[in-house]
């Protein structure tokens, strides 16, 4: 196993390759950092959305009634 790991880091990237890493890694932690700030949001209010029953006021309903 240690040697496994050995040869993965001694192996030689392209530019290409290393961008993709790159790339790839951060879209894998923005996709975490949104998910868990997802369910931080879901646990504290018991639904993903926060909704107002605020009546009142132009525009405080869907369609205007």
């Amino acid at each position: 196993m240690q040697q496994k790991y050995s040869e993965l880091i001694s192996k030689e990237l392209s530019r290409k390759d290393f961008l993709k890493f790159i790339g790839g890694g951060i879209v894998v932690l923005f996709g975490l950092t949104n998910f868990i700030s997802y369910l931080s949001h879901f646990h504290r209010t018991g639904s993903p959305r926060v909704i107002s029953d605020n009546r009142h006021g132009f525009g405080s309903r869907k369609f205007g009634a």
